[in-house]
């Protein structure tokens, strides 16, 4: 009887662990893991026939009252528990992996590739609900400057900082992105021009008011930002049309003074 009793906590462990892995594999295909997500569904139903072809034999064994291959059971759990840890594992790989592809290394912003992604996902969406949509392009006045000065450790650490800023200054629904160098594209979904305006005047004075450290010293820096926002309902709009008019417009920022917002319709 105990042994049965035994027996049953375990394999009651194994189904709970195999259950699990399962979950983790589904759920990671769920999340759409790009082209690992095929593979996330083999996984998980390779999981689910191995835990009717492992499980099986042993519950009828309980059913009978046979408790000699208590070894075996024993086995299977821990089996199953190493799966558990091994599919969250690749799945902890993955999810890094991605991260990594998708991530600026200096600023921890989205790289160039995946705030173009998130910008044609944002136009698309625009277009299905029929809502305005604005684009920022902003970069640092006289950042040559700054590496020249205080070299190029010292602008690094300023990149950073200003990232650390204009995130702190964003919403969640917005996506800010290192595109090359000192620029920046920043993507505001459901802004209209007034609330576009008011944000990147917002970014612009918080980042001229903010003092950088770097060693010992304190400097001011400035952003010129361009903007733009689309009302996709009206215009046909793509992401390299929105880079070209977004640049012309931080182009006509930089030519007009610096440190200043130009729009562009």
């Amino acid at each position: 009887m105990q042994g049965s009793i035994t027996l049953v906590v375990i394999l009651a462990v194994s189904v709970v662990a195999q259950a699990t892995a399962a979950w983790i594999a589904l759920h990671q295909m769920a999340n759409g893991i790009g082209r690992y997500r095929a593979p996330w569904g083999c996984v998980a139903l390779a999981l689910v026939l191995m835990v009717e072809r492992r499980l099986a034999p042993l519950w009828r064994q309980i059913e009978y009252g046979e408790t000699s291959n208590m070894n075996d059971a024993i086995f299977g759990m821990a089996i199953s528990l190493f799966m558990v840890a091994g599919i969250y594992g690749i799945g902890w790989l993955f999810t890094d992996i991605k991260t990594l592809a998708n991530t600026d290394s200096l600023t921890g912003l989205a790289n160039r590739r995946n705030v173009l992604k998130c910008a044609q996902r944002e136009i698309e969406r625009a277009a299905r609900a029929k809502r305005p949509l604005a684009f920022m392009m902003f970069d640092i006045d006289h950042f040559k400057r700054i590496n020249d000065t205080y070299g190029h450790p010292a602008g690094d650490a300023v990149l950073r900082a200003v990232a650390d800023v204009v995130r702190t200054e964003l919403r969640r629904i917005d996506t800010v992105g290192r595109i090359g160098g000192e620029e920046f594209l920043v993507i505001l979904p459901e802004t209209d021009q007034e609330n576009a305006t008011v944000a990147a005047e917002r970014i612009r004075s918080t980042i001229a008011l903010h003092e950088f450290l770097i060693g010992d010293a304190r400097i001011g820096i400035t952003i010129s930002i361009g903007l733009v926002v689309s009302d996709i309902t009206t215009n046909s709009v793509t992401v390299e049309g929105v880079l070209k008019t977004t640049d012309e417009a931080l182009y006509a920022a930089k030519n007009g003074g610096r440190n200043r917002v130009v729009l562009l319709p």
